[in-house]
């Protein structure tokens, strides 16, 4: 008895892109892990990023999502589609889809979209051609993973409404309310008020982070630090984002005592907290 199809997982054939002609349209899927995404991808990732729009910029950025595929994937195979129309001038990405592939031999046999842990990250695509590049998109996994079924809606997918997701930034520094208990009103004197420093050079980001994350295991009763991974996409995120000035962590002292701290990631209207770490309600804090 003859077996028709062999996939053998990481052979070098099923990671040739395929050409899908569509009409007059000639669709190219290629299939990356997260290390092999080039520089020349990533551009095209941020300029699609620009034209399709997304409702959380910051963790659908190329910086974000590729780190966490890789320090998160708590061992899936993850690749992310990017769809191409060639053949013209100019060519042109029409999608980047984050994808959760199943194991060829045991997994259940659906093909979804992944997004990092806790961060409902809708995929980059552009709406107008969404239907076709779908159809390409699930004619290439066909000849990767045969029985396989994609599971993408048929149309763009919407933010999640009143989901718990990062906020923006507020244009002014606030203070989480345990860490106010004991400080004076406004007319207070100026000795007596909260100090806040922002840390935003690049060359020193790396040690706001570990003054940030030494902090947070210390008054977090779930600490960054005690998840490897976890701590690892904190550092590698942060330093990222810092190389084009788009990471800050914000200490607030108060009488030389640290009593809150938050990483944000992006800049201007754009910018979110991603982590927050503050002085627990029994008072404990960390002098400077």
């Amino acid at each position: 008895m003859r077996q028709p199809f062999t996939v053998i997982q990481g052979g070098t054939a099923a990671e040739r892109p395929a050409v899908i002609v569509d009409g007059p349209v000639r669709w190219q899927i290629d299939l990356r892990r997260a290390a092999e995404v080039t520089e020349g991808e990533i551009a095209a990732w941020r300029g699609l990023l620009v034209r399709a729009g997304s409702d959380t910029p910051i963790f659908a950025d190329p910086d974000f999502l590729l780190a966490a595929a890789q320090h998160q994937s708590g061992g899936r195979d993850l690749r992310f589609a990017f769809a191409w129309t060639r053949g013209g001038f100019p060519e042109r990405l029409h999608a980047v889809i984050p994808l959760a592939l199943p194991h060829p031999l045991w997994g259940n046999g659906r093909i979804g979209p992944w997004h990092p842990r806790g961060i409902p990250v809708s995929p980059t695509a552009e709406a107008a051609s969404f239907g076709a590049m779908r159809s390409a998109l699930a004619d290439r996994l066909r000849a990767l993973r045969p029985r396989a079924v994609l599971m993408l809606a048929e149309d763009v997918p919407l933010p999640v409404p009143g989901g718990a997701g990062p906020r923006s930034v507020p244009n002014r520094p606030t203070i989480p309310s345990a860490a106010l208990v004991g400080i004076r009103s406004a007319t207070a004197p100026l000795q007596d008020r909260p100090a806040v420093e922002r840390i935003a050079e690049p060359e020193r980001i790396r040690d706001a982070v570990e003054e940030f994350l030494v902090l947070d295991a210390e008054v977090s009763s779930a600490p960054i630090i005690g998840d490897p991974s976890e701590a690892a996409l904190v550092r590698v995120v942060t330093r990222l984002f810092a190389r084009r000035r788009q990471a800050c962590v914000e200490f607030t002292r108060h009488g030389g005592t640290v009593v809150a701290a938050k990483l944000s990631l992006g800049a201007g209207a754009q910018a979110v907290v991603w982590r927050k770490a503050g002085m627990a309600e029994q008072g404990r804090a960390r002098t400077a």
